[in-house]
């Protein structure tokens, strides 16, 4: 039940009162669509629930973080913390085996497993889910949502048009922000999508220019290797020049420190980064792993963000994001390493600094750039670009069309300090009134602006399954 299925869409067209059951669309089949749908068919109903699933791409699951690529791109979190319920912490491990994959909990496996996990076991509850309960799968693009009634209307790609009760935008992330001046580049000397690299268009170029230092730049560098072993040169150009530091190793014993001066700051970041350092330099001198201390804190961290003012959280993104985040967002070890080793080879240049401008020069690229705390500027020249800082958080600059529609409609807005959209506690969209958007809600990680700690499987799990309680109630 994964593939298009008119007779479903013309179902869900119809209006609920005359089925007598209640009609779910959602609006995304990657991660959190999908983890949402199979919460909900697990759950409880008082009336009859059809659950349309609405994703243009042929498969669920397979969005950018975990399609079939031609290398395997691994998973940044070890597969025992990778399953879709949090009760169930082996079943992603012991899907992976039943593929004939030998595999360990703290192992990091090729993510399009994790993709055919997802629509493993979203076919089996739909196989699974009681009588009026049903899930589909509609390819299909919504271009823009309106009011319809009491109901909402659905406008689609294919120029029909569906209507629903309730609507869970599962968004996921934009496509990175674009470069100055990348569009004067053209054909195959700027590549947007890192994923991409080793299409045939793209070539075995000699020297390339990676932007940003974090995960996505360690799988684009990688690639590059395996596609051209002896590269002549990769450059790594980032505002700070920080690489993410690695994964938890094995043999350092939990000492459990005490978070109490960090949740005792209160609301000033100063005090409450001031107090995380103490703990650490403490964890570390006792022979303990500082990596505890983040998941220890973890779940606290979507409390310790709410308590903070705007000003407080501009203080935060401004001084400390870059180093939060190489702390927070860890490498798996093996990658790691071998960028590691690219460097001490010569092969891989890791640079702070800001880049100026992009130009053509005789084939090549000349890229610009102003190294951090130098008195001028540097250019080097290379044959690619590649555009690895990650996802663009500003909503306002969102390229797909129902996102322009919602904001333009002031059925969504954007938060103070562009890290996604406002949204209730309940996961309600606030419009751009201010106020909570019935029946409409929101899932994936532009809840960072809410909750800071959004973008991660254990993270959004956590938040599909309260959502799809709250759904099944029906209230």
């Amino acid at each position: 039940m994964t593939g298009s299925s008119h007779g479903a869409a013309a179902a869900a067209a119809a209006p609920s009162s005359q089925r007598g059951a209640r009609v779910l669309a959602i609006v995304g089949g990657g991660f959190s669509g999908v983890c949402l749908a199979i919460h909900l068919l697990r759950q409880p109903t008082s009336r009859d629930l059809r659950i349309v699933i609405l994703e243009p791409r042929a498969e669920l699951g397979a969005g950018v973080a975990y399609a079939t690529r031609d290398y395997p791109y691994p998973l940044n979190v070890a597969a025992g913390q990778m399953s879709l319920d949090a009760a169930q912490p082996d079943d992603f491990l012991e899907f992976a085996r039943s593929q004939g994959i030998h595999a360990t909990a703290a192992d990091y496996l090729p993510r399009q497993v994790f993709g055919e996990y997802l629509r493993a076991r979203f076919a089996a509850q739909v196989q699974s889910a009681p009588a009026g309960r049903r899930a589909t799968h509609r390819r299909a693009r919504v271009l823009q949502l309106r009011r319809a009634d009491r109901a909402w209307e659905l406008w689609l790609d294919d120029g029909s048009a569906m209507r629903a009760d309730q609507v869970v935008l599962a968004v996921g992330n934009a496509p990175p922000a674009p470069l100055a001046d990348c569009a004067a580049l053209g054909g195959p000397h700027y590549i947007d999508d890192p994923w991409s690299i080793g299409a045939g268009a793209h070539g075995e170029p000699d020297s390339v220019l990676l932007l940003g230092s974090g995960l996505t730049m360690i799988d684009a560098a990688l690639r590059l290797a395996a596609i051209r072993p002896r590269a002549r040169r990769i450059h790594v150009l980032s505002r700070h020049g920080l690489l993410p530091l690695p994964q938890a190793g094995a043999g350092l014993p939990s000492l459990r420190p005490d978070l109490g001066p960090v949740l005792a700051a209160g609301s000033s970041v100063r005090r409450m980064l001031g107090a995380l350092r103490g703990l650490e330099r403490a964890q570390t001198a006792a022979g303990g792993d500082w990596r505890e201390l983040l998941g220890l804190l973890r779940p606290r961290l979507p409390g310790l963000w709410q308590r903070m003012d705007d000003r407080q959280r501009a203080r935060f993104l401004r001084h400390a994001r870059a180093w939060w985040d190489v702390h927070r967002h860890r490498a798996p070890v093996g990658p790691l390493a071998a960028v590691r080793a690219l460097e001490r080879h010569g092969v891989l240049e890791l640079h702070a600094g800001r880049l100026v401008a992009l130009r053509l020069v005789d084939g090549s690229v000349e890229a610009t750039w102003h190294p951090r705390g130098a008195p001028r500027p540097r250019a080097w020249l290379v044959d690619r670009v590649v555009n690895c800082t990650g996802p663009d958080t500003r909503i306002g600059r969102h390229p797909d069309p129902l996102v322009r529609s919602l904001l333009a409609n002031g059925l969504i807005r954007a938060d103070a300090l562009a890290l996604g959209i406002d949204a209730a506690p309940d996961g309600r969209v606030i419009g751009a009134d201010g106020v909570a958007v019935d029946s409409l809600w929101y899932l994936g990680p532009w809840l960072r602006a809410r909750d800071w700690e959004a973008t991660a499987v254990p993270e959004l799990r956590a938040h599909a399954a309260r959502l799809a309680q709250l759904l099944a109630a029906d209230r």
